[in-house]
């Protein structure tokens, strides 16, 4: 009976430990955005990662937030990276693309990603892996709205 109780407390540990780490995350990002937003006078969310201007890859290693009133945008890569501040015209066209395949589990979507055309010739491409076509499809209507498409 102790270790059963012993193994689910640990799993609730590691569980809470995982979250805070995430939430920590979350909050070092929307502190990076909340600090353009009074460098640069932008309106970057800062209070919810989830919001609908925020497009992050799965693992939100790349994270793009939005300001459609400035029409800037601000690209963080990493822990480390502060953010880049660029205008709307950064991004020529974007597409969504995944791979198709049927595997034991039927047909599957698998590699769901944005490529985003830049105009940089140091950085022509920048992919963003998204969850699922769901979240694809939602963030391709989104992209239209905010580039005027």
């Amino acid at each position: 009976m102790f270790n059963v109780i012993s193994i689910a407390v640990t799993i609730i540990a590691l569980i809470a430990w995982g979250l805070h780490l995430q939430k920590k995350k979350h909050n070092a990002l929307l502190a990076k955005f909340r600090e353009h937003n009074q460098r640069f006078g932008t309106s970057f969310p800062d209070t919810s990662i989830d919001s609908e201007l925020i497009l992050c890859d799965k693992d939100k290693k790349l994270v793009i937030a939005f300001d459609p009133q400035s029409q800037k945008l601000c690209m963080v890569q990493g822990p480390k990276d502060q953010g880049e501040v660029l205008d709307f015209s950064y991004i020529r066209r974007w597409q969504l693309k995944w791979t198709e395949s049927n595997g034991s589990n039927g047909f599957q979507l698998k590699n769901v990603h944005f490529d985003l055309s830049t105009n940089d010739l140091k950085r022509p491409l920048i992919r963003v892996p998204v969850t699922n076509k769901a979240y694809g499809d939602t963030w391709n209507s989104r992209l239209g709205i905010l580039f005027n498409a």
